[in-house]
C-alpha cells in the first residue's frame, strides 16, 4: 500500500511538473492570440458619432437631450463606436439640471462623450461644466492615432479668438507625423463667410449675411491648416436643423480641408452623424432620427458643380421650333435656371429645355445653371446660337476642322495646336442629338473615321466642342 501510495504521489507530482512546465508557453500563447484579435480590431478601424443641436426644437419640452435623437441612439447600439461628440447647443437653457440630465442620458451610452460650447451653453453653468469636464471650453484629445482638436466659436462670436488661434497653431505644431487625420470641432458653421455660401441656409445666427464681417476662418483659421498639406482636416459644425427652413447637413472641400455640419430639431431630415475612421480613409454617414426618412450622401449636401456644355444645334434657319437643348443631369441639384437672349423663347426647370427662335433672330447666347434648394447655385454653363446665315468668326475656323463624306464614312480632319480633350455631336435639321462621343486630340493633324450607320438623311450639322469653343461643319447626306 505505502508502495503504491509513494508511486501514485510520484506520478502526481510529475503530472504537476509537467503543467506548471508548459504553463507560460500556453500563458504567452494566449497573450499572443489577444494581441492579434486586438489589433485586428484597430487595423480594422473604429467610428465615433457627431450631434449638432443636440438640444432639438426650441418649444420642446425637455431639458437634456432631443428624444428622438436620444431613442435613435440606443435602437443604433455599434460596437465599433468609441466616442460620441456634441457640436453645441447641447441644452436649451443651461442650468445644472439640463447638464446633469444630459449627463445622465449619456451615462448609459458605455463610451465617452465630448462637448463643443454653442450658443445656448454658453453661460457661467456652462462654463463650470466645461471647466470639470475637459479643462476648458477648447482643448484636444487623442483617440486611437487621431488628433482632435474641440474649438469655442462663441468665446470670440462667430469667430475663432486670438488665444484659440495660438492654442490650435500649438496643437499641430506638436502633432505626432503620423497623424494624419485631425478632426476640428465647433459650433457656428463660420465657413459660410465666403460668398460662396451666400445661399445656405444654415440656422439663422449661421448664415452668410451674419457671418461676413465676423468670421475669421478664410483669413486666419484655413490657412493654418493647408500649411500642412500632409495632413487631412475634417471640420464638423452643429449650427443647423434647428430653424423650420433650415438644411439639416452640408458638406464642401477644399483640397485637405473637408467642410461638414449635421443638426436636427425643427427639419423632417433631422440626423446625427455617424464617422468611421478607416486605415485609408474616412467615411460619413448622415442617420436621420424620423422613419421614412432616407438620407443621402454626404456629398449630396452641397452647392452643385456647373453644368457641363450645353448640348444641341449651334446654327438654327429661324423661325424655328422646339428645339432641344440639354446638359447631362448634376446628381444633387433639386432643379435648373434657364436663361435666354432676345428672340429666343422657351421655358423649363429641368435639365433640358426646347426653344423656339424668331424669324428676325440672327444671334443670341443661352445659359443654364444647377440649383440645389437651401444650398446655392453653381456657375452657368453657357452656348452661343447663331442664325444660319450668321458667319462664324475667324477665330472659330482657324484651328481647322473640315468633313469629307465617303461612301461608307465621314473622314474628319483636325488641327490642333496642344493636346486636349474635344467632344464631337452630330445633329439632324430638327436639332436631334445622332452621335455624341468624347475623346483626346493630338497635337497636330488628327483623322478621324466615322462608319456612316446614321439613318437618316439631309442636312447634318458637325458640332466639336473644344473647351468653351464650338466649332461647326455641316455636309448633306444622301
Amino acid at each position: 500500500m505505502i508502495c503504491f501510495k509513494s508511486i501514485k504521489q510520484m506520478k502526481l507530482i510529475h503530472s504537476a511538473h509537467l503543467r506548471y512546465r508548459y504553463l507560460p508557453i500556453f500563458s504567452l500563447l494566449f497573450l499572443f492570440l489577444v494581441w492579434n484579435l486586438s489589433n485586428a480590431q484597430s487595423n480594422s478601424g473604429y467610428s465615433i458619432l457627431v450631434a449638432g443641436h443636440a438640444y432639438g426644437a426650441h418649444a420642446g419640452t425637455n431639458i437634456g437631450l432631443h428624444p428622438p435623437f436620444l431613442q435613435k441612439l440606443h435602437e443604433n447600439q455599434d460596437t465599433s463606436v468609441v466616442a460620441i461628440f456634441l457640436t453645441g447647443d447641447i441644452v436649451n437653457n443651461s442650468t445644472t439640471a439640463s447638464w446633469n440630465q444630459v449627463e445622465t442620458e449619456l451615462s448609459g451610452l458605455g463610451f465617452p462623450s465630448y462637448y463643443v460650447m454653442g450658443n445656448h451653453d454658453n453661460n457661467s453653468v456652462g462654463h463650470a461644466v466645461f471647466q470639470q469636464k475637459h479643462g476648458g471650453t477648447y482643448y484636444s484629445a487623442t483617440i486611437q492615432n487621431e488628433l482632435y482638436i474641440v474649438l469655442n466659436s462663441t468665446e470670440s462670436d462667430r469667430s475663432i479668438s486670438p488665444a484659440q488661434l495660438q492654442f490650435l497653431d500649438n496643437t499641430l505644431k506638436n502633432a505626432l507625423p503620423s497623424q494624419k487625420k485631425v478632426f476640428i470641432f465647433f459650433h457656428e458653421i463660420i465657413w459660410n463667410s465666403l460668398e460662396k455660401y451666400r445661399l445656405v441656409r444654415s440656422n439663422s445666427r449661421s448664415r452668410y449675411e451674419f457671418m461676413i464681417n465676423i468670421s475669421n476662418f478664410w483669413n486666419q483659421v484655413f490657412p493654418m491648416l493647408t500649411a500642412y498639406p500632409e495632413k487631412n482636416f475634417y471640420l464638423l459644425a452643429g449650427d443647423v436643423g434647428g430653424n423650420p427652413d433650415a438644411i439639416a447637413a452640408s458638406y464642401d472641400r477644399w483640397g485637405n480641408v473637408t467642410l461638414i455640419s449635421s443638426g436636427m430639431g425643427e427639419v423632417q431630415d433631422e440626423n446625427y452623424l455617424k464617422v468611421d475612421i478607416l486605415p485609408d480613409t474616412v467615411k460619413f454617414t448622415l442617420i436621420p432620427l424620423n422613419s421614412g426618412v432616407a438620407m443621402k450622401p454626404i456629398t449630396w449636401y452641397n452647392i452643385p458643380e456647373k453644368p457641363g456644355p450645353i448640348s444641341g444645334l449651334p446654327t438654327v434657319v429661324p423661325p424655328e421650333s422646339l428645339i432641344r437643348y440639354e446638359v447631362s443631369p448634376i446628381f444633387n441639384a433639386t432643379s435648373y435656371r434657364w436663361k435666354v437672349s432676345s428672340g429666343i423663347f422657351g421655358s423649363s426647370d429641368s435639365s433640358a429645355i426646347n426653344l423656339s427662335f424668331k424669324s428676325g433672330f440672327q444671334k443670341g447666347k443661352l445659359s443654364v445653371t444647377a440649383i440645389n434648394d437651401g444650398f446655392g447655385e453653381s456657375d452657368p454653363a453657357e452656348m452661343e446660337i447663331n442664325a444660319e446665315n450668321t458667319l462664324l468668326s475667324e477665330n472659330e475656323t482657324k484651328p481647322g476642322f473640315s468633313i469629307h463624306p465617303y461612301q461608307q464614312f465621314f473622314r474628319l480632319t483636325i488641327n490642333s495646336e496642344i493636346s486636349q480633350k474635344a467632344q464631337l455631336n452630330i445633329y439632324d435639321q430638327s436639332g436631334r442629338n445622332l452621335f455624341s462621343q468624347v475623346f483626346f486630340l493630338d497635337t497636330g493633324k488628327n483623322l478621324w473615321d466615322i462608319t456612316k450607320n446614321l439613318s437618316v438623311q439631309g442636312l447634318l450639322l458637325f458640332e466639336l466642342a473644344i473647351g468653351d469653343k464650338r466649332l461647326v461643319q455641316k455636309t448633306i447626306v444622301h
